[in-house]
C-alpha cells in the first residue's frame, strides 16, 4: 500500500505542469527581489530562467523547420509557437525585474544586474530591448565599464535590429561604452547584407575620425581614447568583411573601393 503510494506520487511529480513550475519558479524570483540583502539569492533562478529559454529557442526553432516541411497538424504547430513565444516574453520580463526591483549601485546589486545583463544577452529580441533600456538607465553614469558590459551583452542577442542603436554608440562619451559598442557589433557577423553595410561604413568612418584626431599626441585625450577603441572598431570590421586590414588607412581604402559592390553585401545563406 505505502509502496503504491509512494509510486502515484512520483507519477504526479512527473507530470507536473511546466507552465505551473514557470509560475512558481517566478513567484519564488519575485520574492527573493522583494528581500533586501538576497541578491545572490536570486541569480540561480535567473539561471534557470536562461536555460529555459533556451530550450524553447531551440524548439521553436524545430517547430518552424517542421511547418516550412509540413510536417504535423499545423495548427497544433502554430499553436505550440505561440505559446512558446509568450513564455519567452515572460523569461526576459521577469529576468527584467532585477534592475526595476534594484536602483542603488552596490556590489551585490551590480552581480546581481551582470548576471541578468547576461541572461538577456541569450534571450534574443527579447533581451535586446531590455539590454538597451539597462545601459541607458543614469545608474551607471558614474560606472562607465558596467554601462559597457551592458552594451557589449546586446552583440549576443543576435537581434540585428539593434545594428542602429550600436552605431550611435560609437562617438559616445565614455571610451569603453564605445569599445563595447564594437564588440557587440562583432558579434553582428550573420546580420543581413544592408545591415553589415551600415555598421562597415560607420566604423571605418569614426575608425578614421579617432585615428586622425589620435595624430596629434600632445592631445593626450584622443590620444588615450584611440588606444582604448581602436583594437575593438578593427575587430568588428573584420567581423563583419572578409578583410583583416589593421591600418584604418587600409580600411578607407578598401570601402570606397567595394562600399557598392554586392558580393561584399549578401545576405547569409
Amino acid at each position: 500500500m505505502i509502496l503504491s503510494l509512494l509510486l502515484a506520487s512520483a507519477a504526479l511529480v512527473q507530470s507536473a505542469d511546466p507552465a505551473d513550475e514557470l509560475k512558481q519558479e517566478v513567484d519564488a524570483y519575485k520574492e527573493i527581489l522583494a528581500d533586501r540583502d538576497r541578491e545572490d539569492e536570486a541569480i540561480p533562478h535567473i539561471d534557470k530562467f536562461v536555460q529555459r529559454s533556451k530550450a524553447n529557442a531551440t524548439e521553436l526553432r524545430e517547430i518552424e523547420d517542421m511547418l516550412e516541411l509540413k510536417e504535423g497538424s499545423a495548427e497544433e504547430l502554430k499553436k505550440k509557437k505561440k505559446e512558446l513565444e509568450k513564455e519567452q516574453k515572460l523569461l526576459a520580463d521577469t529576468v527584467w525585474v532585477a534592475f526595476t526591483a534594484r536602483k542603488q549601485v552596490t556590489e551585490p546589486h551590480l552581480r546581481l544586474w551582470k548576471a541578468a545583463a547576461i541572461a538577456l544577452g541569450q534571450m534574443g529580441s527579447h533581451g535586446a530591448g531590455y539590454l538597451v533600456n539597462a545601459y541607458k538607465q543614469d545608474r551607471f553614469d558614474k560606472y562607465p565599464d558596467d554601462r559597457a558590459f551592458m552594451v557589449e551583452q546586446i552583440g549576443y542577442t543576435k537581434d540585428y535590429s539593434k545594428d542602429k542603436e550600436l552605431v550611435d554608440l560609437l562617438d559616445f562619451h565614455q571610451d569603453v561604452v564605445i569599445a563595447a559598442a564594437a564588440k557587440a557589433m562583432a558579434q553582428f557577423s550573420g546580420a543581413p547584407g544592408k545591415s553589415r553595410q551600415y555598421m562597415v561604413e560607420n566604423l571605418v568612418k569614426i575608425l578614421e575620425s579617432y585615428s586622425n584626431a589620435a595624430s596629434n599626441i600632445e592631445d593626450t585625450t584622443s590620444v588615450q581614447k584611440y588606444t582604448t577603441v581602436r583594437g575593438p572598431l578593427v575587430d568588428a570590421l573584420k567581423a563583419l568583411t572578409p578583410m583583416s586590414f589593421d591600418q584604418p588607412l587600409d580600411w578607407t581604402k578598401w570601402w570606397n573601393n567595394n562600399k557598392n559592390k554586392p558580393e561584399f553585401w549578401k545576405d547569409p545563406q
